[in-house]
């Protein structure tokens, strides 16, 4: 990874970071905040599809439909999506007729669920309507709102001959006691919410109760709103603590973005002084075509030419009275990768598992222990603030440079084939193109776009093609300090 090293390259870099770390103090900043809240109400057929409505149904027998409920509105949300048959096309919701189903859900922010709705229409009609419609329960008026959401199915219903219709059974319809029971249990949700806790288990405890309820079971219902009531106590006081450590966590995140900019001021130099120690004792080999160089460039090349084998070290020595060691580090990492001299290692790995766990592999091992902290993050953000923003920061790393990255090293291992800003561009250029086609490829596989295949399709995928560059690189150096051995040989001899 030394072409990291390079000045343009840097100068992009140093950009990135200050957009990034931008993106984090605003996002601690607006942690928890939403700019637009909204719902999402959507009618799917009998396979949760869009699509495959029925068209025609008979009177009195079943058909099955799905609703869609997304919740974007910042916090836990109580949704009654109330479905009424009507006959006239001209009027718009909220329609005043009685429902003929009810269906209930509680559900956190950003999340979303699709219910299984058995509906059953009793009265043989052409081009009717049934029409979905969302209310959400308003905290300020202790009662159910229609907050402008609904969706519609043209349908006829067929009578069947000589059969009379059944007798209409109301689907989801609650009694007043129930009704007001869930509407406490919410409250409460919404208290511990407000404390910052973990509601997660309260609203999956809530949901089996409106599930309980609407199948008749009162009683169960009943007694799961008791313990839902007696959990709001501890959960809010972890939720307090919680809210504690995050204000913590945040004040951590802008002292770390000012240490990580006053750090990288402080090691632009002082990198390249601990590069010369790093490569003090290795070989520096002429190579040619330097013809144009001209200052400090040309007087190192022309040390080089004239002992053939010099090491690091001692030109860092002998030219110390006259340039700065930093400036001498950024001359001779210049013209290596400029392909005028070769920096030898006077103890190369000898066999690909050195080589894999040795410097010359640094890149690889970055970029994998990368995925593993990402994939890491990914799974324990719900812990903490400042590991959610980690999520964030690695999440777009492992998402925009680390694919790329990984096919152009595989595709590319020598160190002269691209320029540093040409492997930097070319890494993240990639990623974008092929993150999608994973995406595209993996909504055509039973597992579809999710976050666990998407996770393991994209890692699989980095850690062998980072595997295939180590391998490539290996087998370079081997040939590269081969061939270099000999020709030092040779001209020792002569």
């Amino acid at each position: 990874m030394s072409w990291i090293l390079d000045e343009e390259v840097l100068a992009v870099l140093a950009a990135i970071l200050v957009v990034s770390i931008t993106f984090v103090v605003a996002y601690t900043i607006s942690y928890g905040r939403v700019v637009e809240p909204f719902s999402e109400l959507g009618i799917l057929g009998s396979k949760g599809r869009i699509g495959d409505y029925p068209r025609e149904v008979l009177a009195g027998q079943p058909f099955l439909l799905n609703v869609y409920v997304g919740n974007h509105e910042g916090r836990a949300t109580f949704y009654k999506i109330l479905v009424k048959h009507v006959y006239d096309p001209r009027i718009s919701p909220p329609i005043p007729v009685d429902p003929i189903l009810e269906v209930r859900t509680i559900l956190q922010h950003n999340s979303s669920r699709i219910i299984p709705v058995w509906i059953t229409l009793y009265e043989p009609a052409a081009r009717s309507r049934l029409i979905f419609e969302m209310w959400v329960y308003n905290e300020s008026i202790n009662a159910f709102s229609y907050n402008g959401r609904w969706g519609q199915l043209w349908i006829n219903v067929s009578s069947i001959p000589f059969i009379e219709p059944p007798r209409r059974i109301e689907g989801g319809i609650l009694s007043r006691y129930i009704e007001d029971r869930l509407v406490e249990g919410y409250r409460s949700i919404r208290r511990a919410e407000e404390s910052g806790g973990d509601i997660s288990d309260m609203v999956r405890l809530i949901n089996e109760a409106i599930s309980l309820a609407e199948t008749g079971r009162e009683d169960e219902a009943d007694r799961i709103i008791d313990m839902i009531l007696s959990m709001e106590p501890e959960i809010s006081r972890i939720g307090l603590e919680r809210r504690w450590i995050n204000t913590v966590y945040t004040a951590i995140a802008f002292a770390s973005a000012a240490s990580i900019i006053g750090l990288s001021i402080y090691l632009k130099d002082r990198v390249w002084l601990w590069w010369v120690k790093l490569h003090r004792d290795w070989r520096l080999a002429y190579i040619g075509g330097d013809s144009k160089l001209e200052g400090l460039d040309r007087v190192i090349v022309d040390r080089v030419r004239k002992s053939n084998g010099c090491i690091v070290g001692d030109i860092v020595s002998s030219l110390n009275m006259r340039y700065k060691p930093t400036m001498i580090a950024k001359a001779i990492h210049k013209l290596s990768l400029d392909g005028y001299i070769r920096l030898l290692d006077p103890n190369p790995p000898r066999n690909l598992l050195r080589f894999a766990l040795s410097r010359y592999n640094l890149g690889s091992i970055i970029a994998s222990t990368l995925i593993l902290v990402c994939i890491l993050c990914v799974y324990i953000s719900n812990l903490s603030q400042a590991i959610a923003i980690l999520r964030i920061m690695l999440g777009s790393i492992f998402v925009l440079f680390i694919p790329g990255y990984s096919l152009i090293e595989a595709l590319y291992p020598r160190r002269e084939d691209l320029s540093p800003l040409e492997r930097l561009a070319l890494s993240i250029g990639l990623s974008l193109a092929i993150v999608p086609l994973v995406g595209l490829v993996l909504n055509y596989t039973p597992w579809g776009i999710r976050l666990d295949p998407t996770i393991i399709a994209l890692s699989i995928i980095s850690i062998t093609l980072l595997s295939v560059s180590s391998y490539r690189k290996f087998r370079i150096l081997e040939l590269r300090y081969t061939g270099s051995n000999d020709n030092l040989g040779k001209s020792r001899k002569a």
